[in-house]
């Protein structure tokens, strides 16, 4: 089980780590394209549920790793892994604000999930990177452990 753990934390990782890279193709994004293109509107969406969605799959892998309780709720998962010594992740409580934005973009009028994606793209590329580099960091400190035993 804890094998296959690692393996799927390298696949979410993987999977962040690209889901990042559209940044730059998403900051140009405005309000008219936004509001008139469906395809685009549904990919920047779809592109940030993503990454709120790994980032959760992520720190719930890693909770499990280390033997602890998930706690209740996603927002709270994600608060979590702050107290994982070999992740010491500062921005846990900014990146768990993010989780309940989900749901956001699945109720909200066009208006109200415009406002809250252009922050998300403006505001959470360091944070994101961030735990992402913590949890590649995670992962390479497991595995050496593994090797060790």
């Amino acid at each position: 089980m804890r094998e296959e753990l690692k393996q799927k934390l390298l696949k979410h990782i993987n999977f962040v780590e690209a889901e990042i890279g559209d940044y730059p193709k998403f900051k140009t994004l405005t309000w008219k394209e936004y509001s008139d293109d469906r395809d685009k509107r549904r990919n920047v969406e779809r592109w940030t549920e993503n990454i709120i969605n790994s980032s959760i799959d992520i720190a719930k892998a890693i909770l499990i790793l280390e033997g602890k309780n998930l706690p209740d709720n996603y927002k709270e998962i994600v608060l979590a892994v702050s107290t994982i010594k070999e992740l010491e992740i500062d921005s846990a409580d900014q990146l768990s604000r993010w989780v309940k934005f989900r749901n956001i973009l699945a109720h909200e009028y066009l208006d109200i999930k415009w406002t809250s994606i252009k922050k998300f793209i403006a505001e959470t590329e360091p944070l994101y990177r961030t735990f992402l580099d913590k949890a590649k960091e995670y992962l390479e400190i497991k595995i050496a452990e593994d090797q060790k035993k």
